[in-house]
């Protein structure tokens, strides 16, 4: 019976703790997401041709090797961005390149470009057209509609006929540019060569207290011909031991869907459109190196 009793007062104790925590971290999130900068994801232009960015994580800290050939892959196509230049865990700086790029494939590329352009307004197009037919809640068509029903049969094909030339040329460009030769140089972030843009993200320091029970990091955007930040991002997270949900992955840090601000690399594309949708991480930020590498909450 004592056992059984004391057995009770621990989980009571541990429901009240955690259920605190809960409340904690719905308070102080709603607080923080209340403060400036609001909004907390701010884009004052677009940019088709940066030409040249400079990464700098300073959450991980930097890219390891595996993370870099993810965003050599994803971003640097050697046509809209020419030279990629990426921090990395010992301090130093990279920078990535493409030697002797072919006007073929330069061609190429804008071709695709151009396509995935076209794939995106046929989409939107084909998309409203089936939304207007399709009556999704009793899983049929309405009244006076069907597959076959113009316009949806003609914007559906077109959709389709880009869809296949947008595939073709993604596959195409794959190919061509695993010809090209680059050239990868080490040196500091002070004689790193000029870059256009610089993407820099930080951890916003909190109380001790908020510490225990949010996350957050913001990333600036700024355009260094003018020093002017272009866009940013802040968004807070609420942590896995102070949430309501389950954790099915595991190791998680923080929940995956912000209480506030974006997800940074949407964010990131976003500004730069012509970058490829890709991840530029081995493991994510919410993943088990990164949480690893952080200090036990609450430490400075």
């Amino acid at each position: 019976m004592k056992k059984s009793l004391i057995f009770l007062l621990v989980l009571i104790t541990s429901i009240t703790l955690y259920a605190s925590d809960v409340i904690l971290s719905n308070t102080l999130g709603a607080y923080y997401c209340s403060q400036e900068p609001n909004p907390k994801t701010y884009i004052k232009h677009t940019v088709e041709e940066p030409i040249s960015i400079y990464w700098e994580d300073n959450v991980y800290p930097g890219f390891d090797e595996a993370d870099s050939k993810l965003m050599v892959a994803n971003y640097l196509d050697g046509v809209h961005l020419q030279t990629m230049a990426l921090n990395t865990p010992d301090g130093k700086v990279r920078v990535y390149s493409y030697a002797n790029v072919p006007q073929s494939y330069i061609d190429l590329v804008k071709e695709g470009y151009a396509a995935t352009k076209e794939w995106t307004v046929r989409k939107a197009a084909s998309s409203k057209a089936f939304e207007e037919a399709y009556d999704s809640k009793h899983g049929k068509y309405k009244d006076g509609y069907s597959r076959d029903s113009s316009p949806l049969k003609e914007l559906s094909a077109a959709f389709r006929e880009i869809d296949a030339k947008k595939s073709a040329l993604t596959k195409q460009i794959e190919v061509e540019k695993a010809k090209l030769d680059l050239v990868i140089t080490e040196t500091t972030r002070d004689q790193m060569p000029h870059m256009n843009y610089t993407v820099k993200t930080d951890e916003v320091h909190f109380s001790e207290l908020a510490y225990k029970v949010i996350y957050s990091d913001e990333v600036k955007i700024t355009d260094n011909r003018t020093a002017e930040i272009i866009a940013y991002n802040r968004r807070i997270m609420q942590l896995f031991s102070t949430s309501l949900l389950p954790d099915f992955q595991g190791g998680n840090y923080y929940v995956p869907k912000a209480l506030c601000g974006n997800g940074t690399e949407v964010f990131e594309r976003g500004i730069f459109t012509t970058l490829k949708r890709g991840t530029s991480r081995k493991l994510g930020p919410n993943g088990g190196r990164y949480a690893k590498s952080q200090k036990t909450i609450g430490e400075k």
